[in-house]
């Protein structure tokens, strides 16, 4: 193009000036202006102004708050105030009108992040969101929420959180968090609670008038809230409350796959002490799951909000139970999913194409199943992987060695051109490197909940010895080649998190290290949930851990007999460090 977008001529920055978007205002988050006419809003005397150029009923209203202590410096004021007017000028592109009857009734500051959900926030939850690819089909929540007010709610209270997120993150040369941010967060908290009322008072009505009255739309809505309510905590900081709304998901999985189950008790749906401080009672849970769940699906049915609200739970669940596996096995429960496994996979195909995390549908539903795995071999008080398990794992194996991650991404991209009308080469070898990148993690992620296996595998399967396994570094060291060739301005940058926390619980490489912080805090910029941060103070108290161990073993101080039998046991003499691994204890859900 000839000049700027208007994103950045208004913020005075120089513009790559590319079609049909602008590649900084990408990286930055923001959805591009473009290079159109702009509008401007005008006062009832017809006179345009530089402070009247969005809807003043989209920016949060302000709070008048008396204070003795210092203020900070007009600069910062200055920053932030910027900051602000950056993220809200992206609002103009809306296809959400604030006049819309929908929104009415709602007081300005509902309006302002209904707003922003639509425009930015929603952006996070698939791959593709852009009307060349399809409409993104969490933007469908907004009218169903004004008909469920506790959906609408969660809705505002994680918009609101996320913005806070970003305007802290973007206005972090500041000592002081930026008033927006303050505000942002309080009205987070306070939509939250009162969703966590409405909720319960929608199934305190539901035990009164019984299950015939409970609507289909009434129960998606219900899935979605459940849905943010995790998004909440994710964009939070992912610790703290989570695991309620997961053992939630993991039941209703057993319902949607297998039929009505019997209620079970209180305790076989706490995984932990800590699910007490959920917001949300375990009994108000047990009610809805009393509720009938049941979705067919049908190859034949269009792809559709429910199935990517099913499917992104389930993507949440398996995430949740792979981190449990690796390194909090005390945290677990017996059993908590009781449905047909191979439904799992249907769930997860449906929406593969634009699923937030781009994982190879196969390869998710493999790391479920060395999940579950991996608990059998915990229950074994020896320690010691025993021949059931050895094969278990032969088969897991086989399943990753043959999977194709160049078909696959051949596969995605076609179902993607026959919507636009084209094939996007560029976008197919993207796709190839992160199935690569996929591959080896779950081949990772197997060696790494079961130490030892390659010292006890010692036969040959279909003329592949498995007894040769690559070890854990060549296969961080293939994580990190692959995903470099990630641009940031991709969508599939957005959420690989899972692939680089691998590589960084596995790499005692320094460099490797940096990279994978560095690889965080860009991903971070770009989406500001706070689940980033927590990976890394996760990943540097690992790191910590076993760095220490490395130390004390290379001395030979700190060693029981115990733990020498059980590393010999395990064929892991030298890298002790991952049974300790197993017994660190995380709070702190990872996706």
């Amino acid at each position: 193009m000839s000049k700027a977008c208007h994103n950045c001529r208004r913020c005075r920055l120089r513009c790559d000036r590319s079609v049909p978007g602008c590649l900084k205002c990408a990286s930055a988050g923001r959805a591009c202006l473009g290079y159109g006419k702009f509008y401007k809003w005008v006062d009832g005397d017809g006179v345009a102004s530089q402070d009247q150029t969005r809807n003043p009923s989209t920016r949060p209203p302000s709070r008048t708050r008396v204070s003795f202590k210092s203020q900070p410096d007009a600069r910062a004021c200055a920053e932030s105030s910027l900051i602000s007017e950056n993220l809200e000028s992206s609002f103009l592109s809306s296809n959400i009108s604030l006049l819309d009857p929908l929104l009415q009734g709602l007081d300005s500051s509902s309006r302002y992040y209904l707003n922003y959900y639509a425009v930015r926030f929603c952006q996070d939850l698939i791959v593709y969101d852009s009307p060349q690819r399809g409409v993104n089909p969490f933007r469908d929540l907004i009218p169903m929420s004004q008909m469920y007010p506790f959906l609408r709610d969660i809705i505002i209270a994680a918009s609101a959180l996320h913005y806070s997120n970003a305007v802290r993150r973007w206005s972090s040369r500041s000592q002081e968090s930026p008033r927006p941010a303050v505000d942002a967060l309080i009205d987070a908290l306070r939509a939250r609670q009162r969703a966590i009322t409405s909720v319960q008072s929608v199934i305190e009505r539901q035990k009164v008038l019984g299950r015939a009255e409970t609507n289909d739309g009434e129960k998606d809505a219900l899935l979605a809230a459940v849905l943010f309510f995790l998004n909440f905590a994710l964009i939070d900081s992912g610790k703290d409350g989570w695991r309620a709304h997961m053992n939630f998901v993991g039941r209703l999985l057993s319902v949607q796959t297998s039929g009505p189950l019997p209620l079970r008790r209180r305790s076989s749906l706490t995984s932990n002490s800590q699910d007490d401080e959920s917001p949300l009672e375990l009994s108000t849970y047990e009610s809805i799951i009393s509720l009938p769940f049941i979705y067919p699906f049908t190859s034949s049915q269009s792809v559709s909000l429910r199935d990517y609200i099913i499917s992104d739970s389930t993507a949440y669940y398996i995430w949740s139970n792979a981190l449990d596996s690796l390194l909090s096995p005390s945290a677990w429960t017996p059993s908590t999913f009781d449905g047909d496994e191979t439904k799992i996979l249907d769930i997860l195909l449906r929406t593969e194409a634009n699923s937030y995390h781009s994982c190879p549908s196969r390869l998710l539903y493999i790391v479920f199943r060395t999940s579950r795995l991996a608990r059998d071999i915990k229950s074994n008080k020896s320690g010691i992987l025993i021949d059931q398990h050895l094969q278990t794992c032969l088969e897991l194996l086989e399943e990753i060695q043959a999977f194709d991650g160049d078909a696959w991404a051949a596969e995605v991209c076609a179902k993607i051109a026959a919507a636009v009308g084209y094939m996007d080469h560029v976008e197919l070898e993207y796709r190839k490197h992160i199935a690569a990148a996929f591959r080896a993690a779950v081949y990772l992620f197997v060696l790494l909940v079961a130490p030892g296996l390659p010292s006890r595998l010692s036969v040959r399967v279909s003329g592949d010895d498995l007894s040769a396994l690559p070890n854990t570094a060549a296969l961080a060291s293939t994580i990190l080649h692959h995903l470099s060739f990630i641009p940031t301005d991709s969508p599939l940058f957005k959420f690989a998190t899972w692939p680089i926390f691998l590589t960084g619980v596995e790499t005692a490489d320094p460099s490797s290290r940096t990279w994978v912080l560095d690889r965080l805090c860009e991903m971070r910029d770009l989406c500001p949930w706070g689940m980033l941060t927590s990976t890394m103070e996760t990943l540097v108290v690992i790191w910590q851990m076993r760095d220490n161990t490395s130390v004390a073993q290379d001395s030979g101080i700190g060693q029981s007999a115990r733990t020498r039998e059980l590393a010999v046991g395990h064929g892991v003499t030298n890298n002790n460090w991952l049974l300790q691994l197993q017994g660190f204890k995380i709070d702190c859900l990872i996706v």
